[in-house]
């Protein structure tokens, strides 16, 4: 119940909250019961607006007026009257003296403050991806085989350094703090408030932009200047990190991001586009004796499992293949 993103698919479901959730259930169905009565407690609880009019209003005002005045010193020498008169005007200079002091102390706590730099660092194994809360509250999902490093070293700058794959939905701040990430390229993305992938497996590197705006700082090997690009929603770089060459194209955004949702997105999907994933999700190498099989596409869905043999088995079906694995290495051979 105390789950903040529990709360929210209860709340306000949506595909990947509910995908989240469901796909625990299915994990720990024993713990149905216990979901369910959390569900019902949560939706249970309901907050009202409660007002007043303004004759409701004066009545109970006079009624504590009169209940202060019933304190008060009520000998001879001291006018009921002038007792209550001065006691309706006594809350306005409370409430000055109180917003002064409110104000006082703000300043005195800011005087005082001090920035306090944070880190936090995860990475998962093969075959394993991950959801995590950064300490600034935003949502990071890490694929297989990655790593993540999160600083705050100055005050409303929050970096993150990646090593392989994940997807963001940075929180928007008050402060406007800014929210960069770093790939070991010395690829540099920066944003504010938005929804974005990042793969830097293989030799190239590559950003998709969902949601906001981001921009890029691409290194030049052949110069130190940097070059910055601008992404709109829909839209990709792609860079490469053995010769320097970058590209912005438009993207299939939901097909370069459905593995945060479990699914697997094939367009033109070839052999080739099955080893490079095996690779990056499993470390596994694949060998294709017969090169004609890599011309061979294929479209459509299926789910991302991140175990090896599940994924080999189901490439198997897709391009009619079969395979024999020896050590990390997976043979690739025609169907029968």
């Amino acid at each position: 119940m105390l789950d903040e993103y529990f709360q929210q698919w209860v709340l306000h479901p949506d595909v990947k909250n509910t995908w989240f959730w469901e796909k625990w259930m299915q994990e720990h169905p024993e713990k149905r019961a216990v979901v369910q009565s959390a569900v019902d407690l949560i939706r249970s609880i309901h907050f009202e607006q409660y007002t007043l009019s303004a004759t409701e209003k004066a009545v109970l005002w006079d009624n504590i007026w009169e209940q202060m005045a019933a304190g008060e010193d009520t000998s001879p020498a001291a006018s009921p009257r002038v007792a209550r008169g001065w006691l309706r005007h006594a809350w306005k200079y409370a409430a000055a003296v109180l917003v002064i002091a409110g104000l006082t102390s703000l300043w005195l706590i800011q005087q005082h403050y001090r920035f306090e730099p944070r880190s936090w660092s995860a990475a998962t194994r093969l075959g394993e991806v991950k959801r995590a809360w950064l300490p600034d509250s935003s949502l990071v999902i890490m694929n297989a085989g990655s790593r993540l490093l999160y600083t705050e070293k100055e005050n409303q700058v929050r970096e993150v350094w990646l090593d392989g794959e994940a997807y963001f939905h940075v929180r928007h701040t008050g402060g406007n703090n800014r929210f960069i990430v770093h790939t070991y390229d010395k690829l540099s993305v920066e944003v504010l408030g938005t929804q974005f992938n990042v793969n830097s497996f293989g030799d190239k590197t590559t950003v998709v932009l969902e949601k906001g705006e981001i921009s890029l700082e691409v290194p030049s090997p052949r110069s130190q200047k940097e070059t910055r690009l601008f992404l709109q929603p829909g839209e990709m770089v792609s860079y490469n990190k053995t010769d320097g060459s970058f590209a912005k194209t438009n993207a299939a955004v939901e097909r370069l991001t459905a593995w945060t949702n479990g699914r697997l997105l094939m367009d033109n999907y070839t052999l080739a586009d099955a080893a490079s994933l095996m690779l990056q999700l499993f470390g596994k190498k694949l060998v294709v004796a017969d090169s004609q099989l890599l011309r061979y596409q294929v479209s459509g869905s299926m789910p991302l499992s991140y175990n090896a043999d599940t994924m080999m088995t189901q490439f198997g079906r897709v391009f009619g293949v079969q395979h024999h694995q020896k050590n990390e290495t997976i043979y690739i051979r025609k169907g029968k």
